[in-house]
């Protein structure tokens, strides 16, 4: 059985496109779920704005390969799966969204159930937490105290805990492998490094993770991408391009380009004036 790092420091803000000017916009904050909880979720995240007397935001960001309980005070609150796309969210007026994260491979057994069903869609809470979801909403628009909404949370989420799998596990570390891994490039490679034969990592993905190898790959090379992005004025994009995997800038651009709809160079931060 492969090990999950249990010392995952990775960034929590990782895959906000334009994250220089975002920031300017939104207020985020992460708040930690109780310790019997943290083998399965990753952390709670909040964001809050006000926007009174400015124009509405638009913010993309790129998914992780996680699935999300979300409770939004304007929008749309739900259980969401992974998204393949960017997922846009426009900010507006005022608001609160809080979220759950759970680690990969986690909510399938959290709850014993195919996270590939949630694939690029959502659904009610109610049948995940029995709590009706107006009673969150509400509770999340009046609180003046976010620990305090996520000791609530913590409280439902304890009473429906499942025990964790090898297979959860199994899943969680390959994932992660991929992630920290800069000689992943497909699922024989995978197969390789974890020593899993690749139809049982295949059937893992799709029981615990809910989308292929192929995907998780692409997407934390995405990733990468964006941090990079987001971190340096003076980045060499050809560079870049390399250090991923790619043949060249072009090869690079135009796949970013596609996921996100428009080149790395767009979301360059701007250099400082001299």
């Amino acid at each position: 059985m492969l090990m999950p790092n249990q010392d995952d420091t990775s960034n929590q803000i990782s895959g906000l496109l334009n994250q220089q000017c975002s920031l300017q916009h939104f207020n985020l904050e992460w708040l930690e779920p109780a310790a019997p909880l943290q083998e399965a979720i990753e952390f709670y995240w909040l964001i809050t704005w006000d926007l009174r007397d400015k124009p509405p935001y638009e913010q993309a960001n790129l998914p992780h390969p996680s699935q999300h309980i979300v409770i939004d005070t304007t929008q749309t609150t739900g259980v969401f799966g992974i998204n393949t796309g960017v997922f846009n969210y426009t900010l507006q007026q005022t608001g609160r969204v809080f979220g759950v994260k759970f680690r990969p491979g986690a909510f399938a057994d959290f709850f014993r159930y195919n996270p590939s069903q949630l694939l690029n869609t959502h659904e009610s809470i109610e049948p995940f937490l029995k709590v009706p979801e107006q009673q969150l909403i509400s509770d999340l628009r009046e609180t003046n105290l976010p620990k305090a909404f996520a000791q609530q949370m913590d409280e439902h989420l304890l009473k429906l805990q499942q025990l964790l799998t090898s297979k959860a596990r199994d899943a969680r570390a390959l994932v992660e492998l991929i992630a920290q891994s800069d000689e992943i490039n497909n699922l024989t490679d995978l197969s390789r490094i974890s020593g899993i034969q690749p139809r049982t990592i295949q059937r893992l993905f799709q029981s615990h993770v809910g989308v292929n190898p192929k995907w998780v790959v692409e997407r934390y090379r995405m990733l990468a991408a964006v941090d990079a992005i987001n971190q340096g004025q003076n980045l060499s994009l050809t560079d870049l391009a390399h250090s991923l995997g790619y043949f060249d800038h072009a090869h690079f651009s135009k796949a970013f380009k596609k996921l996100t709809g428009h080149t790395p160079s767009h979301y360059l931060p701007e250099a400082e004036p001299a």
